[in-house]
């Protein structure tokens, strides 16, 4: 490492203590030698190096006094493994882990302006709610987004978790998707589930704790996992339809619907947004249907 680095390196870690009273001189040091280094290594030809390495470390201590980072979280980005910590969030993710892997392939003036906008738009993130910060988390996770396009990103992962829910009349046509949780883990079985938002649903593991997927609910047959996550909470309540479990189908609102192969069900839930979503007794897959 250049003398600038470890003068830069140095001078916020003195810095710390007298800006933030929560100030962690460990956490700080895991990144500098951890991230910090794997940017550095990644980045050629002085000065873009001290540069982007400048505006990186500036924010990353920034991180760390305001909290937006934690041991648990940092230690995840660091090793990779175990599973994702529950203080994870988008910030984290961007500055420690998407961040060092792409900023070297932009010339200075451009990384360091890039990583300004990807502060900025995260740091906006940080102040909505947990949950909502853990669903984001969950879908970069499974689709790691460029940070040129973070913006379009956010914008189209929100979107059907903010949008109010519709109030459906279930009145069919109904469409049917099976997904199979042993895709994600052999053997996850779905137990406990509950809406985080209209169209997300976080479904917990029969048998293991802290074990949860997430679920996007969208229409025509598309909902799709959005993989392993902490739990994201519950959402805004919502007054369900009424519903009644049947063999092999459902009836809510009045209407039949078939559920082929489920048998008796597990778990059944009814979102006024116009989804209904069952296990079974012996099966990994979730059944889902949607109807206006």
């Amino acid at each position: 490492m250049s003398g600038t680095w470890e003068e830069q390196a140095r001078e916020l870690a003195a810095q710390g203590p007298r800006k933030h009273a929560d100030w962690d001189a460990a956490l700080f040091e895991t990144l500098v030698s951890g991230p910090a280094r794997m940017l550095w290594n990644a980045l050629s030809a002085e000065p873009r190096r001290d540069r982007v390495m400048a505006a990186w470390l500036k924010l990353a201590a920034e991180a760390v006094g305001l909290g937006y980072v934690d041991r648990a979280s940092v230690r995840f980005c660091v090793t990779g493994q175990g599973p994702t910590p529950e203080s994870m969030t988008p910030l984290c993710r961007c500055l420690l882990l998407l961040a060092p892997a792409q900023l070297p392939a932009y010339p200075a003036d451009r990384a360091v302006a890039l990583l300004a906008r990807t502060w900025n738009l995260c740091e906006g993130l940080a102040a909505q709610p947990l949950w909502l910060n853990r669903y984001v988390d969950s879908v970069a996770a499974s689709e790691p987004p460029a940070l040129e396009q973070l913006e379009e990103f956010l914008a189209t992962t929100l979107e059907p978790a903010l949008t109010p829910a519709r109030a459906a009349a279930f009145s069919g046509p109904f469409t049917l998707a099976m997904l199979n949780t042993r895709e994600l883990m052999d053997d996850f079985i779905p137990g406990d589930m509950h809406l985080a938002a209209p169209a997300v649903l976080c479904v917990h593991d029969r048998r293991l704790a802290h074990t949860q997927v997430g679920l996007l609910l969208a229409p025509e047959g598309r909902s799709r996992f959005l993989g392993f996550q902490p739990c994201l909470g519950p959402g805004p309540g919502e007054t369900p339809p009424s519903m009644e479990p049947l063999k092999n189908a459902v009836r809510v609102n009045g209407q039949e619907a078939a559920l082929p192969l489920l048998g008796v069900p597990h778990r059944m839930l009814a979102a006024r947004s116009g989804y209904v979503v069952a296990s079974a007794v012996d099966s990994q897959r979730l059944w889902v249907l949607d109807t206006p």
